[in-house]
């Protein structure tokens, strides 16, 4: 195995190991145990979420760098199709099944929200389709969980899109901008095209950058010699958890309906006061409050996952190889594989555990339950069901898109609430 399929394997099943732990503070009975992952959630699912992004857009550009046809570019589609619907519309079936159809006789401890317009007969058509992302708000209210596939799906459309007509990295960031600007004009007169399509569509073209031009590889010597950067690296631990801090108070701080106040030297500085000074901005650029506190969440969003994701993939690169041993290897392999299957399928999983155990009444053992018996179980059997639908793809001809072929097991997706 190689050392880079090795350390996409570890990136993988960072990914997920960051996801999982936000969504199951909401199937767990302890307040205890809900305070200690509440950390998670948001920051962590987002960094999880940045992450898979990221190894998106590396991976296509990777495998897919050369697409000059119209030929390659129905080949392309055809090969993703493959890869994403069969396991994503048994998830939403299933999805259906456990949170609305038998959700009266189930005592889960989780209510899927506005349930009755979500799996309405339009709605659930629009996922199936995978449409979910590009047709909200007005049209679509993209589902937990399975809102991400059809985030992906958009990115996926437009990636040959973005190859045919880039020569170099210059044209690939200039037809990029053109299109997050033509989309950003459909979503402001249409109401369409869901605001995370804005957050996370340059970590995508960062990932399809950082592979095109071999970013943190060719030059990693000479880059890492500097001494700034050097520092950086070393902070960047640091840098984590200031984000993640001041990323909550700046959520906080920046809500109308929060009431928050910080003691400073020259006084007291309450939420209402900098979301009018943040109004006054909005108001004096021509725009609306809600749009620019959206561009100041999105700068923070992105710049904390793409230093997070340089950060990881450099120590990947580096650290993470065949020099492992083969038992630990096989565990990133194994969680990595699972993990497409484990993101889908995790909330009904969960919902469905805890109606068949909720004869257990200490909460404590409950949770400790769910934690070390529900989700390995979890992993098992999404690992086999993932072999068994790559199996089953074998049947199926694949036409081959010009590139490396990087035979990395599993997709590459994830997720965020």
């Amino acid at each position: 195995m190689s050392n880079k399929i090795i350390a996409f394997d570890f990136l993988r099943a960072l990914a997920i190991i960051m996801i999982i732990p936000a969504h199951l503070s909401n199937f767990l009975f302890s307040t205890y145990s809900k305070l200690a992952l509440y950390a998670f959630d948001p920051y962590f699912a987002n960094m999880g979420l940045g992450l898979f992004i990221f190894m998106s857009g590396y991976l296509l550009y990777y495998n897919n760098h050369s697409i000059y046809s119209f030929q390659h570019v129905l080949s392309f589609y055809r090969k993703r199709l493959l890869r994403i619907f069969p396991l994503y519309w048994a998830a939403l079936a299933v999805f259906v099944l456990v949170f609305f159809v038998f959700a009266p006789k189930l005592n889960s401890s989780f209510l899927f929200p506005h349930a009755e317009h979500v799996f309405g007969h339009f709605n659930l058509l629009v996922h199936v389709l995978g449409l979910q992302i590009f047709l909200a708000p007005a049209y679509a209210s993209p589902m937990l969980t399975l809102y991400f596939i059809g985030l992906i799906i958009v990115f996926y459309t437009i990636y040959p899109l973005i190859i045919m007509f880039s020569k170099d990295s210059k044209q690939l960031l200039f037809s990029s901008s053109l299109i997050f600007l033509g989309f950003l004009l459909v979503s402001r007169t249409f109401n369409i095209i869901d605001h995370r399509f804005f957050m996370f569509f340059p970590i995508f073209v960062f990932g399809i950058l950082t592979c095109k031009e071999s970013l943190f590889e060719k030059s990693a010597r000479t880059i890492f010699k500097i001494p700034v950067v050097q520092i950086l690296l070393a902070a960047l631990p640091v840098i984590f958890v200031l984000v993640v801090v001041l990323g909550s108070r700046m959520v906080l701080l920046l809500d109308p309906k929060v009431s928050l106040t910080i003691d400073a030297p020259s006084g007291t500085i309450g939420s209402s006061m900098l979301v009018s000074m943040l109004g006054s901005v909005a108001n004096s650029l021509g725009l609306s409050y809600t749009t620019l506190k959206f561009i100041v969440d999105t700068l923070i969003l992105n710049i904390f996952i793409i230093l997070f994701c340089i950060f990881e993939y450099r120590f990947a690169m580096k650290f993470i190889n065949d020099k492992f041993s083969s038992s630990l290897s096989l565990i990133l392999t194994y969680i990595a594989t699972s993990s497409y299957c484990v993101y889908l399928f995790h909330r009904p999983f969960l919902a469905l555990w805890n109606s068949g155990t909720n004869f257990i009444s200490n909460p404590i053992l409950h949770d400790i339950i769910v934690i070390f018996v529900a989700v390995p179980i979890l992993f098992f059997i999404s690992y086999h069901v993932q072999i068994f639908e790559l199996n089953l793809k074998k049947y199926f001809p694949q036409e081959k898109v010009p590139g490396k072929d990087l035979p990395f097991n599993g997709s590459t997706i994830g997720s965020s609430k």
